[in-house]
């Protein structure tokens, strides 16, 4: 009986060293890509990103001629906007069109004196189309079965130091299949995608040098050599309020999973309004046509 104590003790030591190196080898990781991060930071002053994921549009449709309207500001490293549209074209047939816009402006201060300084900004704007299937089931069909396939395009510009500039095109091609909640009487709404996007970058435009700001210069190159990137954009979005019209919450997630120095934005949350019509067909009258909110 003491044997197999004395083992079980050893084993127990045992996966605790193991446990505390694993700790200490991730802990030695993160404070070495924080060390880099604020290294960075102190030698180039702004860092700039050439990809931000826009949020994803997920309508929850439950039956024909239902058009959906969603928008509100996005952010995360940048102040922007999303503005979504869909429409239920058939029992289960939906289309989309959906825009995003980001900028953002950060005034750099110099390494060496505080008298020097200059302002550093980037923007951007992007906007795709979606064809889709939809599905309503359960009781009440609450739940909602939805996959939109689209691609989508759009142009970014940066201003570096010494109004040094930058231009770039990206084109994305995106499949999208979404879970969702959609409550009986339309108060609440809850739903669950996983993007998958193939990006494309092309740098348009540079005129930076290796003497006036290196790291861009090598991040543009780098963008360059390796245009190509396959993401990973799962989405979680609530919405609540009254039958018509809905405040929702939403958060977006940017994995790259090929082309992991691509400097890129990796979230996006977003905060708006999302308002739903309906064009019915009501029984016994003779083609009278009425809009009225969902």
């Amino acid at each position: 009986m003491s044997l197999i104590k004395l083992v079980m003790a050893k084993s127990f030591i045992n996966h605790l060293s193991m446990t505390i190196l694993f700790i200490n080898s991730i802990t030695k990781i993160i404070m070495k890509k924080i060390t880099i991060v604020i290294l960075i930071m102190a030698l180039t002053g702004c860092a700039h990103y050439y990809y931000a994921p826009n949020a994803a549009n997920i309508p929850l449709f439950k039956e024909k001629n239902t058009f959906k309207l969603k928008g509100g500001y996005s952010g995360d490293y940048y102040d922007g906007s999303d503005i979504q549209m869909a429409y239920s074209a058939s029992k289960n047939i939906g289309v989309m069109v959906n825009s995003f816009f980001a900028t953002e402006t950060e005034t750099v201060q110099g390494i060496f004196s505080n008298t020097w300084s200059h302002d550093e900004s980037g923007k951007g704007s992007y906007i795709e189309a979606a064809v889709g299937y939809y599905q309503p089931f359960g009781e009440h069909k609450v739940w909602i079965f939805e996959t939109y396939g689209g691609a989508g395009v759009g142009g970014e510009s940066h201003i570096y130091a010494s109004s040094q500039s930058s231009k770039l095109h990206l084109t994305k091609y995106f499949i999208q299949p979404s879970l969702g909640y959609s409550a009986k009487k339309g108060h609440l709404e809850v739903g669950l995608s996983s993007r998958f996007s193939a990006l494309n970058l092309k740098v348009t435009h540079s005129d930076l040098s290796m003497q006036s700001n290196e790291s861009e210069k090598h991040n543009l190159d780098y963008i360059s050599l390796h245009p190509a990137s396959i993401l990973w954009e799962p989405s979680l979005m609530i919405a609540a309020g009254g039958e018509y019209v809905k405040f929702y919450l939403q958060a977006t997630l940017s994995n790259n999973l090929n082309n992991h120095y691509l400097p890129m934005d990796e979230g996006n949350m977003s905060v708006g309004i999302k308002v739903a019509l309906k064009n019915s067909h009501r029984k016994n009258t003779t083609k009278n046509n009425s809009v009225a909110f969902e």
